[in-house]
């Protein structure tokens, strides 16, 4: 007899459902996870809301978990599974793997739900006193740490980040750990302005308005060695650039809009230098729970838990009301 679960199944736009699902056997190589917490992604959210062309109803989203192994082993996951022998795969560049995949993408199932299998190399152990809050940030920490690697900025190096989300939070953290001070976020909410203040920005502004963006460019003066858009949409990415000084490097990690108009002249007058940031390697993944384990990173009073059950509430505020949250979780509670 087939084993069933329950999962909250994306089944069209702008709605999930909490459904009975088989639970998978683990198949050669793979183990299974009983998930505890589930981490919503910006990712997920744009599938919910119908705008990924890669996230198709039915469909269980989401890949940020913590849970337990059977033989109670806490655990997190890395949820971009690679081929590991293409040319990308045995250079180190896991990342651009010719056959990736991703848990809650394409036909991949997610960890919205109670249980999932994946390859055993996917799994990473973490101590019983590594708080949930904190280890379910590691997927996304994991960016934030490939981004800077990739970037390679030089020392004492100024930031600013457009987007102060919860990518932009985890910029912000992660810039403080290798010394920086003076780093301004820009973002059109000012509750979320108000929390990267709380996290440590020298410096935000609100760019909604065009009296915004000029205010952004003066503070930035000469402009910032490196600019970080976290957000995505069209407005952001070219205000990424107008913050850039001439000579810099923007790096671009939000995936909002497919496509953006930009001020390209501009910026080849000013020789910008653009940086693309995809996901993470398995490395940058290990340096991401590390810092978690270290304590160097946690949003956990910008974190908000809902159970399951709830899942489609919990969608609808990230999506459309988020307040002051930066990170929301799905609590699972698995079927014995």
């Amino acid at each position: 007899m087939t084993a069933i679960m329950k999962a909250l199944v994306y089944t069209e736009p702008g709605r999930v459902t909490l459904e009975e699902r088989p639970r998978l056997k683990p198949e050669n190589g793979e183990v299974e996870v009983a998930i505890e917490l589930a981490g919503v992604c910006g990712s997920d959210i744009s599938g919910f809301l119908g705008h990924s062309a890669r996230r198709k109803p039915p469909l269980v989203l989401g890949h940020e978990l913590v849970g337990r192994l059977n033989d109670g082993r806490r655990v997190v996951v890395n949820p971009l599974i690679t081929c590991g022998h293409c040319v990308y795969c045995l250079a180190g560049a896991q990342n651009l793997c010719e056959s990736w995949r991703l848990l809650g993408m394409d036909q991949t199932p997610g960890t919205f739900a109670e249980y999932i299998t994946l390859p055993a190399e996917q799994i990473h152990e973490i101590p019983e006193d590594l708080p949930s809050l904190r280890a379910v940030l590691c997927e996304p920490l994991a960016n934030i740490v490939h981004l800077f690697r990739i970037s390679a900025p030089a020392p004492l190096f100024r930031l600013a980040i457009v987007g102060g989300g919860t990518m932009g939070a985890l910029t912000l953290l992660a810039s403080h750990r290798i010394g920086l001070r003076d780093v301004l976020v820009a973002d059109v909410s000012d509750q979320r302005l108000e929390t990267a203040q709380k996290l440590g920005a020298a410096v935000t502004v609100n760019t909604a308005s065009p009296e915004g963006l000029a205010e952004a460019r003066r503070v930035a003066g000469r402009g910032y060695d490196l600019v970080v858009d976290a957000s995505g949409s069209g407005p952001a990415r070219q205000a990424a650039f107008d913050l850039c000084r001439p000579g810099g490097c923007v790096a671009l990690l939000g995936m909002s809009a497919q496509r953006s108009e930009l001020d390209f002249v501009t910026s080849i007058r000013r020789e910008h230098r653009a940086v693309m940031s995809f996901a993470y390697t398995p490395v940058d993944f290990r340096r991401a729970l590390d810092l978690l384990i270290a304590g160097e990173v946690d949003l956990a009073p910008w974190t908000e838990q809902l159970p399951l059950e709830r899942g489609q509430e919990a969608m609808e505020r990230i999506a459309h009301r988020p307040g002051a949250t930066l990170k929301m979780l799905l609590e699972v509670a698995p079927s014995q």
